[in-house]
């Protein structure tokens, strides 16, 4: 999560009515990539936020049976 790219999306709904989720990666058994840290996610989310763009940070959930965002696809 860089803020460049907290840009980009701001870009990206110019003129359109959206709303942002944001879904932290979770770590897991042969995933290459790393959950980014709470003050980087904050920072993204407030970035969009001061864009007026409403964006929200989901709470994680299913991690510990490792059924979370992006850790599905790898360990099945």
């Amino acid at each position: 999560m860089r803020r460049e790219n907290a840009r980009e999306v701001l870009d990206l709904v110019r003129g359109i009515r959206a709303k942002v989720n944001l879904i932290a990666w979770n770590p897991g058994p042969g995933v290459a990539f790393v959950m980014p840290e709470t003050a980087r996610v904050m920072a993204f989310q407030n970035i969009l936020i001061a864009g007026g763009v409403p964006a929200f940070i989901r709470k994680p959930r299913g991690r510990d049976i490792y059924a979370a965002c992006g850790q599905l696809k790898r360990t099945v």
